[in-house]
């Protein structure tokens, strides 16, 4: 406040007594004064250092950056668009971020409260008697009497040594935390969003896979039959093995359909809904693998990894709380003004002014250890900041080598997948010509056929696991978009434009 003259120009036309206003008009001019002459002593913060690689293990990227627009949009599917959308809009674990969020900033304009004035307004009635004791016992009341009373109190704690100052930082520090942990939240939705709607891509190319099995197994089954009743060649033998490798691939069909099922409802869940007949449009066919980004250097994550950012901040809230707690063991000084109206006559309230200031100074000599106990208390929460941050930075560097590792070894794996596959084919060409031949039993010709539809189905879903890779590097990667997700509440008031995730860092 600059300036305390409001509640005497309050009641100008009442004739208050000079030296009242001028007294509250003093209490104000304190107030400002001391408000800006204080200092605050705040432990330097302990470096938080952590040897990073210069490079991540794979250079080669081209020229896609990965940031502002979602992760997913690479791929080019709109039906997964749709997909990661829907999640990000109706899922509770996101709205449970964004709840604690909202905690958070009342939390923050709560406890920047002190560093405001209160300013109260009081109104009183008293009625007192007091009696004495006469000869024979009886009570005698020798004065009664009522009084009222109306008026405002101001009332401030200078913060001398800056614990004030450092709570409310720590807890816009919590808050920025908080708004990360949402971006945090958004990020790892979208990736078991996407992972689930590869699993339904993958059942479904591999149902359709297995169905054309089954037709060549049918096929297969009718020339098997059709050569042991006409030509004799073949025997019972042959067409029961036949029989039963044809159930066998039939079998796969029930078990495929149960895990498009699962996942169906996987992102059902995730979206917000009861798990159900839910459609899904994903395609029947593995989309094409996007381009490898550019890799920047590892320490990038510090800023891009919304998780990370929270684990910094976390650290320098708690050093923020350690300021505070050894503020809070040296002497506390309070300020305060009244101005009251006092009357024993309702009607004369006006008649008769008290005015007051006070300065009280109040500091602990003895608290039995509580404040020093408190100190040591938050450094331990400060050095388990620390560890927390440190540790964050290595699981997102491990987030993103492993993806890196699970799509090298993979299209190393595939390579060999696909060269088997070749061969497998081959080798039942030759194995029809020889049973044919009648040189080798027909058990030869269902171990070709079982080899080769195994290679085929293991090559999709090889091929589903170089996408997660590639998924789960995108996503490890972070990004900015995550700063445009959406406050499900704000975005439903109509008459609030929509907002955005506040900026991370003390305000």
């Amino acid at each position: 406040m600059s300036s305390s003259s409001s509640p005497a120009q309050a009641f100008p036309r009442l004739g208050a007594p000079i030296h009242a206003l001028h007294g509250l008009a003093l209490a104000g001019l304190c107030l400002t004064l001391t408000a800006g002459c204080r200092s605050t002593p705040e432990p330097a913060a302990e470096s938080v250092e952590i040897e990073l690689p210069e490079t991540f293990s794979a250079l080669t990227g081209e020229d896609v950056e990965i940031g502002a627009e979602p992760w997913w949009t690479t791929f080019e599917d709109e039906s997964l668009d749709r997909a990661v959308g829907e999640v990000l809009g109706g899922n509770f674990e996101l709205r449970q971020a964004w709840s604690r969020l909202r905690q958070s900033e009342a939390s923050a304009r709560a406890a920047g409260a002190p560093r405001i004035p209160s300013l109260d307004g009081t109104a009183s009635a008293r009625y007192q008697e007091i009696d004495q004791s006469g000869s024979g016992g009886f009570n005698i009341p020798i004065r009664t009497g009522e009084t009222y009373s109306l008026g405002l109190s101001l009332g401030y704690e200078v913060d001398l040594f800056g614990r004030i100052d450092s709570t409310l930082k720590a807890a816009r520090l919590e808050e920025a935390a908080t708004a990360a942990d949402v971006r945090a939240t958004g990020l790892a939705l979208s990736g078991r969003a996407v992972d689930a709607w590869l699993t339904i891509v993958e059942r479904n190319a591999l149902t359709d896979l297995v169905g054309a099995q089954v037709l060549a197994g049918e096929q297969l089954l009718e020339l098997t039959e059709a050569r042991f009743a006409t030509s004799g060649t073949g025997s019972a033998l042959d067409v029961l093995q036949q029989r039963r490798q044809l159930e066998g691939t039939r079998a796969e069909l029930p078990l495929l359909a149960g895990e498009v099922e699962r996942a169906r409802y996987q992102l059902a869940v995730l979206t917000g809904e009861a798990p159900g007949e839910q459609a899904t449009d994903a395609p029947r066919a593995l989309p094409a693998l996007p381009p490898l980004p550019i890799l920047d250097v590892p320490s990038a994550l510090l800023t891009r990894r919304p998780d990370v950012i929270a684990a910094g901040l976390r650290v320098e809230s708690a050093d923020a709380n350690v300021a505070a707690a050894i503020a809070a063991r040296y002497p506390r000084l309070d300020l305060s003004a009244a101005y009251n109206f006092d009357a024993t006559e309702l009607a004369d309230i006006f008649d008769r002014t008290i005015s007051s200031i006070a300065a009280n100074v109040v500091g602990p000599i003895i608290d039995g250890g509580a404040r020093r106990a408190e100190v040591d208390r938050q450094r331990a929460v400060l050095e388990g900041a620390i560890d927390g941050f440190n540790q964050s930075i290595l699981a997102a560097l491990q987030e993103v080598e492993d993806a890196l590792s699970l799509e090298r070894r993979g299209l190393e794996r595939i390579a060999v997948l696909e060269l088997q596959e070749t061969l497998a084919a081959e080798e039942l060409i030759q194995a029809r010509l020889r049973y044919a031949g009648g040189v080798e039993s027909y058990l030869e010709v269902l171990a070709a056929v079982q080899t080769e539809q195994a290679l085929q189905r293991l090559l999709i879903t090889e091929r589903a696991g170089i996408l997660r890779a590639r998924a789960q590097l995108l996503r490890a990667l972070g990004g900015s978009w995550t700063e445009e997700l959406q406050d499900p509440m704000a975005a439903a008031a109509p008459t609030n434009p929509p907002q955005t995730a506040p900026a991370l860092g003390p305000r």
